[in-house]
């Protein structure tokens, strides 16, 4: 089993702010999820969320992700070849 995300800082944003960070490869976490086993990310070409059950599931944003501010990036991104 891969080890967990490690939170990259304590700065929360928007979910606007954060989705640069998916297409770059990172995971995302919103803090009002208790369990930091709940990440989003772009996965084969889809936003998807990951649950403790370590399973990943098509993302339906809901409102409240949508306007939330209090998403963390969460590391490491993986290194993506320029050329």
């Amino acid at each position: 089993m891969p080890a967990s995300p490690v939170i990259e800082s304590v700065q929360t944003y928007t979910f606007v702010s954060v989705v640069s960070a998916l297409i770059e490869g990172h995971k995302i976490h919103k803090l009002e999820w208790a369990n930091k086993e709940y990440y989003g990310l772009l996965r084969f070409g889809k936003l998807q969320l990951h649950k403790p059950d370590g399973q990943y599931y098509d993302w339906v944003l809901s409102e409240g992700d949508l306007i939330g501010n209090d998403w963390i990036i969460l590391t490491p991104a993986p290194k993506i070849p320029l050329h």
